[in-house]
């Protein structure tokens, strides 16, 4: 388990500067002297390339850190730019190369505003089970972001977005002026946008590649055993009655109105696929309906907790909770959340309607296109996630 977490500045006059940490008497690597050797490690060289936003680690004699980097950038504007992660000698800071980056980033996209000093204690709660992230979970962490999602919603919209005109779309639409590379740092690891120079483009420009959406699925195996004859009868009539009428419902919010429904979705549904307690309970009823009072002991988990998570659940349709002749509740999937990437075909068409409206650039437009040629499941032998 790590021993803490720390946030640091620049301070032209003191050097590196503590900022926010957790716990509060935390002392081990930040010291001047350990402080200022990881700055001067991280900042060699005096140009936004060579102080692009990274990874590192360091070990000392009692203790190592995990270090992430916000670059060149944030450096300059005298905002909160490093994170570090304070270890045990006997600990791998390799162990947190995706978990660091990214909640230096949620520390970043705050850093204006300070509200970040108050998300670092829970931030180093979760650390430890960022580690275990499913790569659901981590794609759902992709979607739960307001600045990220937002990204989302522009580019499933029109396919490719110069980076500088991102910066200015996700200003209006959520108030953040925001480093573009490092917020889609794990857009790019997961292959859903790739970033490129196009010649005669004066800056970058982002582009989709796998569209992401967060869906509510008829759970076959709850089905499977609706129909097996696993849970009594009169609890499996009223399960299909329920099941089949939220999912007619939730067919025709989807064909009144497509986009509104999805990012409604995927905003909701993230929020319980990242709290570690709710997608242990979800995890555990993709294997088949359970009694409420088997959860618990099986999760190891506290009754107040289980019934807490469950109630949430059942409010947000995600379960359904159903007492038998013998007043025993059972508990099954309504729906199974998932998270889905897909190939963005409709961009093909949109693509070329912006081109002949001359609303995208000709090499811009050309450029996409080809890039969606060589990303069809039809020229890819693997689409699987890089997680």
């Amino acid at each position: 388990m790590p021993e803490g977490l720390a946030v640091l500045k620049w301070d032209d006059e003191l050097g590196p500067v503590v900022t926010a940490k957790t716990p509060k008497g935390l002392k081990v690597g930040l010291d001047p002297t350990t402080s200022m050797r990881v700055y001067g490690i991280a900042t060699l060289g005096e140009t936004e390339e060579s102080q692009k936003p990274g990874f590192s680690s360091l070990a000392f004699n009692d203790f190592k850190l995990a270090v992430y980097y916000g670059g060149l950038n944030m450096h300059l504007k005298g905002l909160p730019s490093m994170v570090f992660l304070v270890l045990g000698t006997d600990e791998d800071p390799d162990v947190y190369k995706d978990a660091l980056p990214e909640m230096a980033t949620q520390i970043f996209l705050n850093a204006e505003g300070k509200q970040y000093a108050k998300m670092v204690p829970t931030l180093f709660k979760q650390i430890s089970r960022y580690t275990q992230m499913t790569p659901e979970q981590r794609q759902a962490a992709v979607v739960s972001d307001p600045v990220r999602r937002a990204i989302l919603q522009v580019l499933m919209k029109n396919g490719s977005v110069g980076a500088s005109d991102l910066e200015q779309l996700i200003f209006e639409e959520v108030g953040k002026k925001i480093d573009v590379e490092m917020v889609l740092r794990p857009l790019v690891k997961m292959g859903i946008v790739t970033t490129g120079w196009v010649e005669g483009l004066a800056s970058e420009i982002v582009l989709l590649t796998r569209a992401i959406l967060v869906q509510r699925l008829i759970h076959t195996d709850t089905m499977k055993a609706i129909r097996g004859g696993k849970v009594p009868t009169e609890v499996a009539k009223q399960y299909s009655v329920e099941a089949k009428r939220f999912h007619r419902d939730y067919i025709a919010r989807l064909r009144r109105d497509l986009n509104e429904t999805i990012w409604h979705e995927a905003e909701e549904l993230a929020q319980f696929m990242l709290d570690f307690d709710a997608y242990d309970i979800i995890q555990l009823l993709r294997k088949g309906p359970e009694l409420q009072d088997d959860i618990a002991p099986i999760l190891k988990m506290p009754e107040s907790t289980v019934k807490k998570h469950l109630s949430r659940l059942e409010q947000s349709n995600i379960i359904t909770m159903i007492k038998d002749d013998e007043k025993r509740t059972h508990v099954l999937l309504k729906c199974n959340p998932e998270v889905a990437t897909v190939y963005p075909e409709w961009l093909i068409e949109r693509t070329a309607d912006l081109y002949n409206d001359e609303d995208v650039h000709t090499r811009q437009a050309i450029h996409y296109l080809e890039q969606l040629r060589k990303s069809h499941p039809s020229n890819v032998s693997s689409l699987k996630e890089v997680v």
